[in-house]
Parts: C-alpha cells; structure tokens; sequence
C-alpha cells in the first residue's frame, strides 16, 4: 500500500528565526517507513532559508516494528532531507530506554524503568536488538543482557538526545509545558528523574493535561508557540490544528501506531504547512 502525503497551511502568532526553515517531524513510534516519507518528501521542497534544520520531537522508539530503522533515519534525517542539522529531542520513551541501558542508572531505578518500559511498548525494541521468544521473566538477566547487546550507535544517539529547541519565538519540546511552573525551571528538569519519583505534570517529557487544556493568552507559554507531541490527537477524534493553534501551541503526534499516520510541520517565518504522511495502520505491529 503506497503511503499518501497531504497538506494544510496555517499562520503563527509567532515566528521562527528568519535565516532557519525547520521541517519538524513528531511521533513515529518505530513507523520508520512514515518517517522515510516524510523525510523524502522534505528532500523534494524547495529550499527559502539560508539554513534547513530537521526537528525530530521524539519518541522514534517502541510498538512499532522498526525502532532501529527509525533511529538510522534519525542519524541520517539531515541529509536526507537535504538539511543541514538535525536536532533529536528525547521523549518519554527514549528517556525510559536510557534510563534502563545507561549504565550510570542506579540497577533498582534501572530496573524499574526497565519494566515500565516494556509495559508501554519497549519489548517491541529490545527484542530488535535482545534475540529472545518470549521477554524473559528475569528482569535482572535480560537488563544485563540489554545493556550488553545494545548497538553503539543507538547508545551514543541515546546520549545526544536534547530535551528542546528554540527558533525565534517557537519552542520544541517532546511533551510540551506546564502553565504552572516557571518555564525555564521546568526546561531544566532532568532528562533522568527515577520513574519512581517523577510527577508526570512536572516534565517536558510526560506533561499532558495542564498543558493540553490551556488557553495561555497573548504572550503563549513565556512569549513561545510550542511544538510538541506525545499524546496522539490530543486524545480526540477530531483534533483542530487551528484550535491548537489559538492556544499557543501544535501538536505533531498523529498516533502513528495506531492510525498509520505521521506528521511533519514545515515552519518558515509565521506560517506552518502541515504535511501528513498516511501508511497502512496495521504494519506497525506486525497485522
């Protein structure tokens, strides 16, 4: 099944910096034949700015089939897209890989995020690198296992991954902001808070509700629109890029997953063309 691409256009209330183009691309979830498409496609637009960045907002990783074949894509995207910088952000499943394989990680907080991970979708990943049937029951021996197996390129990926990006008057962040706390204290949260101790609300990688029902007014969040992703559609069926838009934000998780599609926002100045790439829904997991 070929995979379609379409188009919307839509004007900011605020803009990135004049030299920079950025092709932001959200949640691909191991669906590395969206993110080729997207990729390809962005490779076929004209380039309008001095500079071409592509932002990849995180979560590459998990339920899907080709979480490796993502991250390939993730360190080739640039060229790829014709570009000259990628920028990878981490979302809230690279932060619970890393967490479980970086050997700095306490073993108890290590294997806490080992088995969090799994249940949301990493055994998907482990067993792309971690040859196994069935996700052994010995959590200890298969994190042992895990770290031993896992490719250098992925860890040292995994190690690069920042937690968000600005452009002018536009902020990228996997997950997005809380209204209710400061914006640069929260930005400065730690990439590897214990899962055990960690207030979703409280992180760039995990907030959703404070976030995703707010109306912050005309200075958006600290004078930024953000672009995340992390929660697919904002959990609706009908999601609205222009209501997003109307509070200071936009969202680019189109639960690729589940729904087969991907999505990539083309920022140039004030306006944004959002590009979506629509695969077959069941190749992800296997169907």
């Amino acid at each position: 099944m070929p995979i379609v691409l379409d188009r919307q256009g839509y004007a900011l209330p605020r803009a990135g910096a004049d030299e920079i183009e950025i092709f932001a691309v959200g949640d691909i979830h191991g669906r590395s034949d969206l993110l080729a498409a997207l990729l390809d496609e962005a490779a076929r637009e004209p380039r309008r700015a001095l500079r071409r960045v592509v932002v990849l907002l995180g979560d590459l990783v998990d339920r899907g089939a080709d979480s490796l074949g993502a991250i390939d894509l993730a360190l080739a995207a640039a060229q790829r897209a014709e570009g000259d910088e990628t920028v990878a952000l981490m979302g809230n499943h690279e932060a619970m890989m890393r967490l479980a394989l970086d050997a700095a990680t306490p073993r108890a907080d290590a294997i806490d995020a080992l088995q969090t991970w799994i249940a949301n979708g990493g055994d998907h990943t482990l067993a792309e690198f971690v040859r196994f049937s069935a996700t052994p029951a010995d959590l200890d021996d298969l994190l042992s296992d895990a770290r031993q197996s896992l490719p250098a390129r992925v860890a040292d990926w995994l190690a690069s991954l920042r937690s968000h990006w600005r452009s002018g008057g536009l902020l990228f962040v996997h997950a997005g902001v809380n209204p209710g706390v400061e914006l640069e204290s929260f930005l400065a949260e730690p990439w590897n808070a214990p899962l055990a101790t960690l207030g979703g609300d409280q992180h760039w990688a995990w907030v959703r509700r404070p976030f995703l029902s707010a109306a912050p007014g005309p200075q958006g969040y600290g004078g930024y629109f953000v672009v995340h992703g992390h929660t697919p559609n904002d959990l609706r069926p009908d999601p609205s890029p222009a209501d997003q838009i109307r509070r200071f934000r936009l969202n680019l998780d189109s639960g690729s997953v589940m729904t087969g599609v991907a999505t990539m926002a083309i920022f140039r100045g004030a306006r944004a063309e959002v590009v979506t790439a629509r695969g077959p829904s069941g190749w992800a997991m296997g169907a």
